[in-house]
């Protein structure tokens, strides 16, 4: 897992470890500074081994060696695991199954949070050594259980697109899509989690490419360059440029795709990941490839070669000899073809006879593993003879003291007996006054219910009389105004004359804006066309020049029924008219999305805030008034804010039928 280091490549690796270090001296406690020195092992465990262990045996030197507990002891093979990741993989998953067998014995709360962890690293070996099912197998039965123990959304979501991942490369591309959506859904409220949300909207967009599904990878870019400008050193930015080349080559846009490729491979360059590089300059040497661009093909891939001759991979230098054998043979250069076509077979021998030798090791440790059991078996049964000795002479005493001890348990029994009654009918009571209580909260609802509807359909029959009747009546007087102006010659015109002019301006202004108030009142897109037009003409008819609303939805129906439209209409217009009359913002981004019969609303502005105490009361801002109207949707709303940041709203309702 070594790296060498030159010139500008070692400046951010660089800042980033003197920062972690500086972070070290400053912490008081000692297990800061030990949790402190194993995070900087774990980072520099990607660019130099060594320095990994080395941190690892400063936090060592800071443990209670003689009363080393099993989270300690877990932590300490957990890291090591990490350190021989790329450089020993057996080593890794040996230390990475000691840090289970110590931290499953310990309760402190971080230890599941390392479990998580170390089962996710020891699926990635299962899956480079070619076992993807097993990896899968890991993710779902033991990963993300213990992450869910924890209540960890964004580690779920993490380890949801780790699934993704192997199903992907295994062409599995619906079922993929399904876990990315899956952990898209459970970052939407992590407001904080820039990195996971990027990495899941770039892998899948990755994944909609590869099932052709070029208008849904759009979407997916889009939203995640609104995350790059906020995480603009992400370790995952040369990814995000590399798909997005991508999706411009099936666009048949080649300049658009080199420039986006190139972007990819100056953020790789500036991170240090070579095998990041390798990917980009692969996906460059297959668009010149497709465009027939065969020179420029082959100068890619003398590129790759540069980096994969640092490296041990055979694997990657077979593929890399065998492109470049195809691509000289196809452009007539028949003896260099030949050269990397014997570097190609030369690689594929040693790889092959790589793999008999591994074969054998693995027969020989089966055979060893088989001898030592037979001697333990030997000896197990030596013990038994002597252990059923053993028990015949302890079986009187054991009668005897049953029966003393049948005498206790009796007793005891009785008494929790009389225990148990005594708690059931205070269980009762307290069941009873809960259910008094929720049949009066249940009443309210239904009350409160029954008048919104009252006031919708007030709403409905006021909005229908202003557009029908008195809009009517307006444009009628208009129309007769007009007719009458019209009969006044040029020549003639005067003062009074004017004013009638103004007098029909002012009445066109009038029929305007009771079209407006009707719309309002009750929009015509929201009962003709479905929520998701109606949601988008309110944030469209919001876009002033000082205030810029933008909406997104996913997975919406066409078929919600009335009382749901419009409730959750009313909700997005009341926080919108909020965002604008009092957080006094300039951008609100509006979320809609269903899943799994739950319907979800974010809503997040650049605005003032407001004190978060406000948001816990019943008054102010509109706020009892959407409380309400979620209470009866059965659902939920969590207000993040404070003054001078602007608000984020997260609404999570049931779909009633």
């Amino acid at each position: 897992m070594s790296a060498v280091l030159f010139g500008k490549e070692r400046d951010p690796i660089m800042q980033h470890s003197d920062s972690l270090l500086n972070k070290i001296k400053k912490a008081g406690k000692t297990e800061y500074k030990i949790h402190g020195l194993l995070d900087l092992s774990f980072f520099w465990s990607d660019y130099d081994t060594a320095k990994a262990f080395y941190y690892i045996r400063q936090a060592e030197r800071l443990m209670p060696v003689q009363r080393m507990d099993n989270y300690h002891r877990g932590l300490l093979a957990f890291y090591q695991g990490a350190a021989y990741f790329d450089a020993e993989p057996e080593i890794a998953k040996r230390k990475y199954l000691e840090a289970e067998k110590y931290l499953v014995k310990s309760r402190r709360p971080l230890a599941l949070r390392y479990r998580v962890r170390l089962w996710g690293s020891y699926g990635a070996l299962l899956q480079r050594g070619g076992h993807a099912d097993e990896y899968v197998r890991v993710l779902l039965n033991k990963a993300i259980p213990l992450a869910k123990q924890i209540a960890d959304t964004a580690l779920v979501a993490n380890n949801y697109q780790n699934v993704a991942l192997v199903l992907m490369n295994q062409q599995q591309y619906n079922k993929a899509g399904e876990y990315y959506s899956q952990a898209l859904m459970l970052l939407r409220y992590q407001s904080a989690a820039h990195e996971e949300r990027l990495t899941a909207f770039v892998n899948y967009a990755r994944n909609a490419l590869f099932n052709n599904q070029q208008e849904l990878a759009r979407k997916l870019l889009d939203s995640a360059v609104l995350i790059v400008s906020k995480v603009p050193s992400s370790a995952y930015l040369p990814m995000y440029y590399s798909v997005e080349g991508t999706y411009w080559q099936k666009a048949g846009q080649k300049q658009k795709a080199l420039s986006c490729f190139e972007k990819g491979l100056n953020a790789a360059s500036r991170l240090g990941t070579n095998h990041l590089t390798n990917y980009i300059l692969y996906e460059e040497f297959r668009l010149h490839k497709s465009s027939h661009d065969l020179v420029a093909a082959r100068n890619v891939l003398h590129r790759v070669l540069e980096y994969v001759s640092r490296g041990n991979s055979l694997h990657d230098k077979q593929a890399v000899y065998y492109d470049l054998a195809q691509t000289e043979s196809e452009m007539g250069n028949y003896k260099v073809a030949t050269h990397w076509y014997e570097q190609y077979k030369l690689a594929t021998d040693t790889l092959i006879t790589k793999a008999g030798a591994d074969r054998v090791l693995e027969l020989e440790k089966k055979f060893q593993t088989a001898e030592k059991e037979n001697e333990l078996l030997k000896l197990k049964t030596h013990n038994q003879h002597q252990q059923i000795a053993l028990e015949r002479n302890k079986m009187l005493v054991t009668v005897l003291t049953g029966i003393a001890l049948l005498a206790v348990v009796i007793s005891i029994m009785i008494y929790k007996s009389h225990q148990h009654r005594k708690r059931l009918a205070i269980q009762k009571e307290k069941l009873l006054k809960e259910e008094l209580k929720t049949i009066k909260q249940q009443e309210q609802i239904h009350l409160y219910n029954a008048m919104v509807q009252g006031q919708e359909k007030e709403r409905n029959r006021i909005a229908r009389d202003l557009h029908d009747g008195l809009g009517g009546m307006l444009a009628g007087v208009k129309l007769k105004l007009s007719a009458f102006a019209t009969k006044i010659e040029s020549n003639t015109v005067n003062n009074t004359d004017m004013e009638l002019y103004h007098v029909i301006s002012q009445l066109d202004h009038s029929v305007s804006e009771l079209r407006r108030i009707a719309r309002n009142m009750m929009p015509e897109s929201l009962l003709y066309m479905g929520l998701e037009p109606a949601l988008r003409d309110l944030c469209q008819s919001m876009n002033t020049e000082s205030l810029r609303v933008t909406f997104e939805a996913f997975n919406l129906r066409t078929d919600y029924h009335q009382p749901f439209l419009i409730a959750i209409y009313r909700i997005v217009q009341e926080l919108l008219t909020n965002a604008v009359k009092h957080a006094e913002a300039s951008a609100v981004m509006v979320q809609a999305s269903e899943h799994e019969g739950r319907f979800y609303i974010t809503i997040e502005d650049d605005g003032k805030g407001f004190d978060p105490d406000i948001a816990g009361t019943d008054g102010g801002i509109g706020f009892s008034n959407i409380r309400t109207r979620v209470e009866i949707l059965k659902g939920t709303m969590e207000v993040k804010t404070e003054r001078g940041v602007g608000s984020t709203f997260n609404i999570d309702v049931s779909i009633h039928e």
